[in-house]
């Protein structure tokens, strides 16, 4: 038996679900019935939303865009949590071996010792006396633990570029699709699902390479998949630009490789912003 009204929000039922907060109308959340429900939901709902969003991501350059601004969004992940999730998985995959490294540097202090005192090298001048006791400081921070804590430092906030970076190559793509005028977000939506996109075949490249390690069998396939990479990534760009701006083949190429250049240019620029923000950090 249904209820009539819903027990989180007291709203009238018409459904199985409640049309003001979406949960459903269990008659009463305390039988085995209702747990495996709820348990059957999730595998067919969340995680069939998950696999078809990744399959569509893989092999459909740029159709998740058309679709988000298509208003067909229930079907996949919103833009920002997939680039959330793949992020994380990507960001954990480069940093799995940071602890190792971590411990080599803390078990170098013999070598240290062995150095002359700390400040050496350090013989930076500026103008200002501010600067000059800053890069000092920085430098002797450096110094005692062989760069260390700011090899971490710049580590951990990379990820954090990312919502620097990927705006900043929205802001470029304003000037290249200025007619017919698009919105800013719409260039920000491209840039969140090719990332996500770069970031889903890394892994799917991190996952095959440890199988090769434990594997040898399979070296050979690792090396193609990094070659496969290699070209998948550009092209993948110019299908999802052509999918989702609609022009021809020449423009679409000539544009590709004006944003070549400001993607570099806007990696070097937030990289430095990075490496500035690391220094003052430690």
């Amino acid at each position: 038996m249904t209820a009539a009204h819903c027990g989180n929000c007291g709203a009238g039922l018409q459904g199985p679900y409640c049309s003001q907060c979406g949960q459903h109308a269990h008659h009463s959340a305390r039988h085995f019935g209702a747990l495996l429900h709820d348990g059957w939901h999730t595998l067919t709902h969340l995680d069939g939303r998950f696999w078809s969003t990744f399959w569509s991501l893989l092999v459909r350059p740029g159709s998740l865009t058309r679709e988000y601004f298509a208003e067909r969004r229930q079907r996949y992940l919103p833009p920002v949590r997939l680039y959330l999730v793949l992020s994380i998985l990507f960001f954990a995959l480069v940093n799995v071996g940071l602890p190792e490294r971590r411990a080599s540097a803390a078990a170098e202090p013999a070598a240290a010792a062995a150095s002359p005192a700390p400040g050496r090298g350090c013989d930076l001048q500026f103008d200002s006396p501010w600067l000059n006791a800053l890069a000092r400081g920085v430098c002797e921070r450096v110094n005692r633990d062989n760069g260390a804590s700011l090899l971490a430092a710049f580590r951990h906030n990379v990820p954090r570029m990312m919502f620097v970076f990927l705006p900043l190559l929205a802001a470029v793509m304003l000037l290249l699709y200025w007619r017919p005028r698009r919105l800013y977000v719409e260039h920000l939506v491209f840039f969140l699902h090719n990332h996500s996109a770069l970031f889903l075949g890394f892994i799917l490249l991190a996952m095959l390479q440890k199988l090769a390690a434990w594997f040898p069998a399979l070296a050979p396939l690792s090396t193609a998949g990094v070659w496969a990479l290699s070209f998948y990534s550009p092209w993948y760009v110019y299908a999802a630009m052509r999918r989702v701006y609609g022009q021809g083949r020449m423009l679409t190429l000539a544009k590709l490789a004006f944003m070549a250049i400001a993607y570099v240019a806007c990696l070097l620029l937030t990289l430095v912003g990075v490496a500035l923000v690391s220094v003052l950090q430690i």
